[in-house]
């Protein structure tokens, strides 16, 4: 029988090279990786010329072992040849270093990212060995291209040996210098390129990555450099990626990870810096060794920090990375990148789950055992192998439904408070008591599963116990009492018994508690009965009929007012529902919720003064009255408008009224709504007397209208027109006066002087 043998068109080149790697910069990741598998300390990303299109380079250099001529014949000019995949290369260097490192390739093919990259690559290499030379190659990748019916080996390569190179401390490793640029690499490109590459490198560096740094160099855009203040806005610079270390003690996070060769998965639960839990079970996924998950819930707070820190958005920055042996792998994580099906689970359960605008975190896949590949496509992920298949697994059961179960389902944030001196949202201290809910049914499932080798968790917890979770704690005794007699751990079982004891000591407390709390709240409940009874009778005898009349007309104006807000937006939110548009109902939903706070804030008032408007005056700081109602109470119910305060360093102490200063501040906000007015601005002059200057970016007021706008019943939007009449009562009652310029470009200016 004859022998026939393939044939190879030189077109090869374009299938194994540009129609694989599409994009720019994995094209330079893969570059970048292949200096990290020669053992480079550093590597250098380059761009010469780059605003001169003829004479534009990328050049990456790095400080790797290098070649030799038989290197470059057999190895690298050896299409789809991988050291990495074969294990030769470890021969040649890999037992004299002291750490191994683990490849981060092995598909022979990333050296073609030069022809993605560039039409010309030159390539220069000096070995690190005795005597060696310094070799170079120079490919015109369009060679490739000209004639289809060409073998892809007939197609010469230029060598030579010990070029002039102008290289300056080139001791050993590998020089590409790639011209004839198929892209235009501006500032905006390169500080992507950055960008892209802080997510490049696993952050924690557990494979030994700490000791490789890469490293952008662009001179022409030195100039530029040097007049930001901000690293993240710099093109020049050593690549750093800081954005998980950052987020640590601010979020609720949760790592998982397979241990003890692939045997047990440990996973731990820690919530603004207190370890909620930790635990230790057999690990059932036989595909699966050494991998770690670690997430972060972005809350408000969280968000806000993410963007201070990396100028970016989390949403833009991306969600879940995936990371093998230190490197990323595409497109996990992108912005859109909906792999793990994350935000298509939550559309099935919105309050119930988390999406990805919720989540930033990563998987590392460490080791040589792994049987997760990257697909040939080098944006194209994984393959969905069987390991593929128990690694989603994994993530979903127990990294993110864990964290859900926390966050989701029991914990209690707390009021975010805004810091006047740094402007940044501060996130409380985690209490016990933030938690207490269902914390013991969550130990207590954990503990039932029939895997638990081990588990311990946070022992203030038990300081919290309730009635109410008196079954789960009974159980939780149980279970902790069977994994210590099953694991025949005699800290385990000490640790049970203890358990059991505060658990009953503290049900004998609480019901001692109980029963004092019963007799008190009788005695309570008589005192209040009595003081009803007076408050009754006082109520209004005490003051001026009329006057009181056109007091709570004005209270039922602002109510009423808020009121009708709600019944539209509640019709709104039917209608939504009936249209099947959720989203929309659910933010509808939302702004009721926020409406009925601002309601529930002035009942809150008005109950403390009994229904009576005539409350006693306070002698306190006005202007620190004022500023500390806008930031913890009115912006944090309403988001518009943004309201910004000038200066927090100002004081003023008088008496007056507090219910009456807010019905000032409320009553103006509402007018600059109603102007279509999205920012406000708030500034004190102070002189004899305290000066509110407030000014809105609105529709403005008319001379016309101006004549009439504190006239009782006046009114331009259908409204009660109660409110600028109610505040300049207000005002004239406090002996002060109200001024309105309506001259501005935008918007109006009202000067208040009490």
């Amino acid at each position: 029988m004859a022998a026939v043998q393939f044939r190879i068109s030189s077109f090869l080149k374009d299938l194994i090279g540009r129609e694989l790697i599409t994009d720019e910069f994995v094209a330079v990741f893969e570059l970048v990786k292949n200096s990290f598998d020669a053992n480079a300390k550093t590597v250098k990303v380059i761009f010469e010329h780059q605003y001169d299109p003829e004479n534009a380079k990328i050049i990456i250099w790095d400080d790797g072992y290098g070649m030799n001529i038989n290197d470059l014949n057999n190895k690298w000019l050896f299409v789809a040849h991988s050291d990495k995949r074969d294990g030769s290369e470890g021969k040649d260097y890999r037992d004299k270093i002291q750490h191994k490192r683990i490849f981060a390739g092995a598909k022979g093919v990333g050296r073609f990212s030069c022809d993605r990259l560039g039409t010309y690559l030159n390539l220069i290499t000096l070995k690190n060995e005795p005597n060696a030379k310094i070799e170079s190659l120079n490919i015109d990748w369009t060679s490739f291209e000209q004639d289809s019916n060409k073998e892809f080996i007939d197609i010469k390569v230029a060598h030579q040996t010990n070029p002039s190179i102008s290289y300056e401390n080139f001791i050993h490793g590998t020089i590409l210098e790639i011209s004839g640029l198929r892209d235009k690499w501006d500032r905006n490109r390169i500080l992507n390129l950055k960008t892209s590459l802080e997510k490049l490198i696993n952050p924690i560096q557990e494979n030994n990555v700490d000791d490789f740094s890469i490293e952008i160099i662009a001179p022409d855009e030195i100039l530029r450099d040097q007049k930001e203040n901000e690293i993240r806005k710099k093109v020049n610079g050593i690549i750093k990626n800081v954005v998980f270390e950052s987020l640590g003690l601010k979020t609720t996070q949760i790592k998982v990870s397979i241990i003890e060769n692939g045997g047990v998965i440990q996973t731990t639960l820690i919530d603004r810096g207190v370890e909620i839990y930790s635990l230790k079970e057999k690990n059932p996924y036989n595909k699966l060794f050494d991998i770690t998950i670690l997430l972060f819930v972005l809350n408000r707070a969280g968000k806000m920090n993410f963007k201070k820190i990396m100028g970016v958005n989390s949403v833009e920055y991306g969600s879940v990375f995936i990371y093998k042996n230190g490197f990323r792998i595409y497109p996990f994580g992108e912005e859109g990148d909906d792999t793990l099906q994350i935000d298509r689970r939550k559309q099935q359960g919105f309050y119930r789950f988390l999406g990805t605008r919720d989540l930033i975190g990563r998987i590392e896949i460490n080791g040589e055992k792994s049987n997760l590949k990257e697909t040939t496509s080098r944006d194209g992920g994984l393959i969905k192998n069987e390991s593929w298949e128990q690694l989603y697994n994994f993530f979903y059961d127990k990294a993110l439904k864990r964290l859900e179960a926390y966050t989701v389902g029991i914990i209690k944030w707390g009021d975010e408070k805004f810091d006047k001196e740094t402007g940044e949202l501060i996130q409380p201290e985690l209490k016990p008591e933030d938690v207490k809910d269902k914390i013991f049914d969550i130990i207590t499932s954990l503990t039932r599963a029939k895997d638990v080798i081990d588990i311990s968790y946070n022992s203030d917890f038990l300081h919290i116990y309730e009635a109410k979770q008196e079954k789960s704690a009974t159980q939780l005794v149980k279970n902790l009492t069977r994994i210590a007699e099953e694991t025949n751990n005699p800290t385990f079982v000490q640790q049970a018994r203890a358990v059991e004891r505060q658990v009953s000591q503290l049900k004998q407390a609480k019901e001692e508690a109980e029963r004092e709390n019963e007799v008190i709240k009788k005695e309570v409940a008589a005192i209040s009965n009595k003081v009803k009874l007076i408050t009754s009778e006082n109520l209004f005898l005490r003051s001026d009929v009329t006057k009181d009349v056109q007091q709570l007309e004005n209270l039922q104006h602002h109510i009423t007012h808020t009121s009708n807000l709600i019944s539209e937006i509640a019709l709104q939110a039917i209608d939504a529902i009936k249209n099947n548009d959720l989203d929309l109902a659910i933010k509808k939903i939302d702004k009721l919720l926020i409406k009925n706070e601002e309601i529930a804030t002035l009942s809150n008032f008005v109950s403390k003064a009994k229904f009576d408007t005539k409350v006693k005056k306070i002698n306190g700081d006005i202007i620190a009255f004022i500023n500390e109602y806008i930031v913890n109470v009115y912006s944090t119910i309403n988001k518009k408008p943004i309201i910004e305060i000038d200066d927090y360093s100002k004081h003023y102490t008088m008496k007056f009224v507090p219910l009456e200063i807010i019905i000032i501040i409320e009553n103006l906000l509402r007018n600059s709504i109603d102007a279509k007015a999205d920012k406000v601005k708030i500034t004190w002059d102070i002189g004899e007397h305290p000066i509110l200057i407030y000014r809105d970016n609105g529709n403005g007021i008319s001379d016309d209208i101006l004549k009439h706008i504190f006239d009782y019943r006046f009114s331009t939007t259908g409204g009660g027109g109660l409110g600028m009449c109610h505040i300049k009562d207000i005002v004239q009652k406090m002996n002060g006066k109200i001024i309105v310029n309506n001259k501005l470009k935008k918007g109006v200016e009202f000067k208040i002087s009490f």
